[in-house]
């Protein structure tokens, strides 16, 4: 009886704390909860540049599946962060501390490059490329695995959680088929090197898009060329600009084109000194491309090149006839295209006698940018105002910080760095991080 008296009073305690501190509230059934509105802080600007140059074949050379870096290129950067704002640099990575959100995000912030000369016995030319912001998704336009062509996948995971990558490769005839290209892991702060011959053996023309899930990734093909025995051009293939009807590649500075032309003549291998322009089709539907290589002066005339692309295609376009000068290339489609302008600098007096560096399409921008210029060689923006159809080349001080003016005018821009004769491109970029509202609802 005692037991039964106890319970009861247990019971009845328990239901009196329930209707005593449980929180009130009401509802309607079918009531949807209002969603409340998060400001979310931009992650902090990261930054990531490519290190030295990778030579096959280890110290000897001949070591099967091995890649070993040489040197590790010099970084032009600036940073211009307010109080309490810094940068650290760590394995070739600029990273921004923010804590506070409060600087805007940018070239005015931080940009940085990098580029690197080489002269050995079966590496040498002059690479260039701008550091990345790491991504989930790029679009490389270039690369070729021919006869005495090299061409190295590098991607770089910057961040703490492990990145599984899934390829497509694009050749003339559409997608290509071929055993793993997906599932690829590139662990958390390491590089993963893959030579693009396993896939595309002996492919003159291909197109190449990485996605990643999990860390986001950097990406550049590392393209190598040698003629018999001699080394004539090494550079970095960067991402292109997402595809659209319109794309503008700034910075084909020809130079040597007589030097260029007397070596296709003797030697068919020299085929590729020839300026091209590269177009893929990401879509199904045909494109009708129209490609106008504008010229800076009127000494320049430059040309017009028209051709139907097939959807899933990629299509390299000789650009012939024209003679030295600074020139940018715009391409226009019915269909949204990607493309990119393989560039050489020949002169026989030289050894090597050939560079070469791969042009890609570029963002517009009419707000401030900045970008640092190379401490070494000769340094020349290419400038593209679509307004007037205007094409500027800015020849700019070593070692120097360039900022484009606030005066509203839309601009196309690369840096064409010439080192002792040998070529490198820069792609004037604003890299930046969103921010923004958020609206999370709570169930």
């Amino acid at each position: 009886m005692i037991k039964r008296i106890v319970a009861f009073s247990l019971t009845a305690l328990l239901a009196a704390a329930v209707f005593i501190f449980t929180p009130a509230f009401s509802f309607e059934a079918g009531q949807i909860p209002q969603a409340s509105q998060l400001q979310v802080k931009a992650k902090d600007l990261q930054l990531v540049c490519p290190g030295g140059v990778y030579k096959t074949g280890g110290t000897t050379g001949t070591k099967l599946g091995s890649f070993e870096q040489v040197g590790t290129g010099t970084i032009a950067s600036r940073f211009a962060g307010p109080s309490g704002v810094t940068v650290a640099e760590s394995n070739r990575v600029l990273t921004v501390s923010d804590p506070a959100g409060a600087a805007q995000q940018g070239s005015m912030l931080l940009n940085a490059n990098q580029t690197q000369l080489l002269g050995g016995a079966s590496i040498a030319g002059l690479t260039g490329a701008a550091c990345q912001r790491p991504a989930s998704e790029q679009w490389l336009i270039g690369g070729d695995t021919s006869t005495g062509r090299e061409a190295l996948l590098i991607l770089r995971n910057p961040t703490a959680v492990d990145a599984t990558v899934n390829l497509e490769i694009f050749g003339r005839g559409g997608l290509v088929k071929a055993p793993g290209l997906t599932g690829l892991s590139v662990v958390a702060g390491k590089n993963l090197v893959l030579p693009l011959a396993s896939y595309v053996p002996k492919t003159a023309t291909f197109a190449t898009h990485v996605t990643s899930t999990g860390g986001a990734i950097a990406a550049w093909i590392q393209q190598k060329t040698t003629h018999g025995l001699t080394p004539t051009g090494v550079d970095y293939i960067s991402p292109s600009e997402a595809a659209d009807k319109t794309q503008v590649i700034p910075g084909v500075f020809l130079r040597g084109t007589k030097d260029a032309a007397g070596l296709m003549a003797a030697n068919a291998d020299f085929a590729d000194l020839q300026p091209a322009i590269r177009v893929f089709v990401p879509g199904t539907k045909d494109a009708v491309v129209t490609v106008q290589i504008i010229g800076a002066t009127a000494k320049t005339f430059g040309t017009v090149i028209r051709q139907t692309i097939s959807g899933g295609q990629v299509l390299d376009l000789p650009i012939a006839g024209l003679a030295d000068g600074d020139y940018v290339a715009q391409v226009a489609a019915n269909v949204p295209v990607q493309a990119s302008v393989r560039l050489s600098r020949t002169d026989k007096t030289k050894k090597p006698v050939a560079d070469f560096t791969w042009l890609q399409s570029v963002p517009k921008f009419s707000s401030p940018v900045a970008i640092s210029v190379p401490r070494d060689g000769i340094s020349k923006l290419s400038v593209y105002l679509p307004e007037t159809g205007r094409v500027q080349t800015i020849e700019v001080a070593a070692g120097s910080n360039y900022i484009f003016a606030d005066d509203s005018k839309a601009r196309y821009a690369n840096l064409i760095v010439d080192v002792s004769g040998a070529i490198a491109s820069i792609a004037v970029l604003d890299s930046k991080n969103a921010g923004g509202t958020v609206k999370v609802s709570v169930r």
